[in-house]
């Protein structure tokens, strides 16, 4: 099957490339020390998503790992040699992880939507009142685990329809937090997401003592 990943410009691959060859900065507005955060995907995420979202959260102290779906092996590496699948989502624990990231991709979000294995992950991080953070087409997975009823949700006009079927109100915004939610209509707004995702598990870490996460 041919690699269906989304094409990189070589000036795109020569940032990235730049910034892991740059020593890491601390982002001084969070500190997510000892938090752990799932990424989950299936095959057709945006890489750029979890790239963009990985740096600012690692520099803010937080621990990333990238959850596969499906039962197509995941590559192993994406856009400069920058590690994506990290665990298959059969040996994923919601106890494992503080917050949740849904990165966007259609193709990526209409297979977790439709895996009963992924919606019961995302389920298990709402009953237990972690972050949870969508990019996107993210959001589709956040509505088909049931997760927007009753919450202002940011997106794409296309998905108001399914959001407000859903029991979601629909914001014209590029980012919305709504109770532990934080949702971005685009990529344009990663930065901006990042930092009220990061900000939600700052605030839920002061909550929970020193650390979010608890072995």
């Amino acid at each position: 099957m041919k690699d269906s990943w989304p094409y990189c410009s070589l000036w795109q691959a020569t940032q990235l490339a730049a910034y892991q060859n740059c020593p890491e900065e601390t982002n001084m507005s969070h500190d997510l020390t000892s938090v752990k955060i799932a990424t989950l995907v299936a095959a057709g995420f945006e890489q750029d998503h979890v790239l963009e979202s990985q740096k600012f959260l690692h520099r803010a102290g937080a621990t990333v790992t990238t959850v596969s779906a499906g039962a197509e092996k995941l590559p192993e590496t994406g856009k400069a040699g920058k590690p994506l699948a990290n665990i298959s989502l059969d040996s994923a624990d919601e106890t494992g992880f503080d917050a949740l990231l849904l990165p966007g991709g259609k193709m990526s979000a209409d297979s977790l939507s439709q895996s009963p294995t992924a919606l019961e992950f995302v389920r298990s991080f709402l009953l237990a009142a972690k972050p949870i953070g969508a990019i996107a087409d993210g959001v589709e997975v956040l509505v088909a685990a049931h997760g927007v009823d009753g919450r202002k949700v940011a997106a794409d006009p296309a998905l108001r329809g399914m959001i407000e079927k859903a029991g979601g109100l629909w914001q014209e915004k590029p980012v919305v937090s709504d109770r532990h939610i934080i949702t971005a209509a685009d990529i344009r707004s990663v930065e901006s997401f990042c930092d009220t995702f990061a900000q939600s598990c700052t605030e839920q870490k002061g909550d929970s003592g020193s650390s979010l996460h608890t072995d």
